[in-house]
């Protein structure tokens, strides 16, 4: 499934009671902003729809067409319709350089000798499992 790299979105903003903003994407079901003023909740929407897409893509769940705006529902009249824009490659790249956690087994005596020798477990990992599939240290992107 071919992934496009720009995506925008409509996102409904209504004004909550305590004079912040209330925002949701009416195409992604369970989408909810709190935020103090427009640009926060802008800079949240942003990162929540990167993070959803990117989620969707790992899982290769298609990604739902953006609704027209004359087709969307405002529950009140002073809610209005705002875009949301973004480009995915920075954050795939972010996504797919992200650390995480892998456990290993070793036995025990090499654990303590390696800690007692002061070895970075995680840098030394990181340097054979590279050295295996024949990448360089100055690859930053995955094979």
């Amino acid at each position: 499934m071919a992934y496009k790299n720009h995506y925008i979105y409509p996102v409904v903003v209504e004004k909550a009671e305590d004079g912040g903003l209330g925002m949701y994407f009416p195409d992604l079901p369970g989408t909810a902003i709190l935020a103090p003023d427009l640009i926060d909740g802008i800079k949240q929407a942003k990162e929540m729809l990167a993070n959803l897409i990117l989620d969707m893509e790992e899982k290769g769940i298609e990604v739902p067409k953006p609704s027209e705006p004359e087709n969307i529902e405002l529950l009140d009249a002073t809610d209005r319709i705002i875009f949301i824009e973004i480009y995915m490659p920075p954050y795939r790249d972010e996504a797919a350089n992200k650390a995480v956690t892998k456990n290993c087994t070793l036995p025990k005596w090499l654990r303590d000798a390696g800690e007692e020798a002061g070895l970075n477990f995680s840098q030394l990992l990181q340097a054979s499992i590279k050295e295996a599939l024949g990448i360089s240290n100055n690859q930053e992107q995955r094979p």
